[in-house]
């Protein structure tokens, strides 16, 4: 059988010589990985075994191949290489065959270990998967331990790789400070501080740096949380509350407004009444003075003595105690108006007010504008549903009625308690009022 030696130099010698130096080499990383992972002594001493007999035979190989087809006269070969190259070629060719297969049996040892136990390589793997940026450095600024997403942000930063924490840690600052305007943004070693840093992509990471201490030695720690979503929403409320501060400005404004208008109202009001309260004075007057026979002096008395301390404010009666309804059913008869009211009277005092008012407006508008002298008030209530429709016998108007002074302020106190009001022309005077009492207040006691 032909000897190793005797095939140095042709094809089957190649392919040995190669197989030799490829599988020294992974036996080499086996032998750091058995180490670093400090699995067994036993298969450790195996794994040095290994590599110490295939680094001695490739070293064999290298030097006779060396000294037989490079040099000329060949170098000195020693006897122990001319012995180890005698035997035949198959044994160095089944030492490889057979290093093979160990190298294979460590690689599928080494996965089903790694399956099962908390390798260096696992807890590597499980930094660089953290959702979280991680960087652990010395006081010297040398970078001890980051995983990738600590090193991505680096580089989205700063332009450059991780390698100096200190020059990182002052390039957070200065983009911190840049984006937020916050004068006081520097890390220190006495204590955690942390910084909002906006990157170029859009996101936004809270920084945050630590010190932490191991074997009597202090580190830098430094970590980065995502924020994007936090302060988006933390933007978005700021943008909201400005909003809700500006109605609230603007609701100010309006409540401010609303009052000077509700003073408005009460100061028209107010003139409303005084301009019904002299309509009705002059319309006694005129009646009196038209049919003295129809009037008696005492009462006409009373009401103009009535009327001048309303008007004066020195009514020795105060507003609540009155019967508003029977003053506008004497009110009326003093202007030569007689009120019949058909019907039942709900109870309710927001009703009564205003049919008094509405009694007392169009009897006024019956006597002057149309020369009626009787006035017809007809209730109908269906549920809560109160129907009050209010006709006269006096002239037809000539066309359609133009609300103004009284029928406008009827109006308005009908729709602010939710009623409705119609005023029908033709072929008679109508005027109907519908309302809702179901959640007025009932008479007080004592009311009629």
């Amino acid at each position: 059988m032909s000897s190793m030696q005797s095939i140095v130099g042709t094809l089957p010698g190649y392919i040995i010589y190669f197989a030799t130096l490829l599988l020294t080499a992974t036996q080499s990383v086996v032998l750091f990985r058995t180490f670093k992972q400090r699995l067994s002594s036993v298969l450790l001493l195996l794994s040095l075994l290994h590599f110490v007999v295939g680094f001695f035979l490739l070293s064999v190989l290298l030097d006779y191949s060396y000294n037989v087809l490079i040099e000329n006269p060949p170098e000195i070969i020693y006897d122990f290489e001319l012995e180890f190259l005698s035997l035949p070629w198959l044994l160095y060719a089944g030492f490889g065959i057979s290093s093979a297969v160990v190298i294979c049996f460590y690689g599928v040892y080494n996965r089903r270990y790694r399956d099962t136990h908390l390798t260096v390589d696992a807890i590597r793997e499980t930094i660089d998967l953290l959702p979280t940026a991680l960087m652990v450095s010395g006081s010297d600024g040398t970078v001890l331990l980051s995983n990738l997403k600590m090193n991505e942000l680096c580089r989205e930063v700063t332009g450059e790789m991780l390698s100096d924490a200190g020059r990182f840690g002052h390039s957070i600052e200065k983009a911190a400070a840049e984006k937020t305007h916050v004068a006081e943004t520097s890390f220190n070693r006495q204590s955690a501080k942390s910084c909002l840093v906006h990157t170029p992509s859009g996101e936004t990471w809270q920084f945050t740096k630590s010190t932490i201490s191991l074997d009597g030695k202090e580190y830098d720690q430094l970590t980065a949380a995502d924020m994007t979503a936090q302060y988006q929403i933390t933007q978005e409320l700021s943008q909201k509350n400005r909003h809700l501060k500006e109605v609230q400005d603007r609701m100010k404004t309006v409540a401010a407004q609303e009052r000077s208008l509700l003073a408005a109202r009460e100061v028209m009001n107010a003139r409303v009444t005084v301009h019904n309260r002299m309509g009705g004075v002059l319309l006694s007057g005129k009646y009196y003075l038209d049919h003295p026979e129809n009037v008696k002096e005492d009462e006409l008395l009373h009401l103009l003595e009535y009327n001048n301390d309303y008007l004066l404010r020195e009514a020795q009666q105060p507003e609540e105690d009155k019967d508003l309804l029977q003053e506008a059913l004497k009110a009326a008869r003093q202007i030569g108006a007689h009120v019949e009211i058909k019907g039942e009277l709900p109870q309710s005092a927001t009703f009564r007010v205003l049919l008094a008012q509405a009694i007392e407006q169009c009897a006024a508008n019956a006597v002057r504008h149309a020369g009626g002298d009787h006035l017809d008030v007809e209730i109908t209530q269906e549920d809560s549903q109160v129907s009050v429709a209010f006709t006269n016998n006096g002239r037809p108007p000539a066309g359609p009625i133009t609300e103004t002074g009284g029928l406008v302020t009827l109006r308005k106190s009908v729709e602010e308690v939710g009623g409705t009001m119609t005023v029908q022309s033709a072929p008679v005077f109508l005027l109907t009022i519908l309302l809702d009492v179901s959640n007025d207040e009932p008479l007080s006691h004592g009311e009629v």
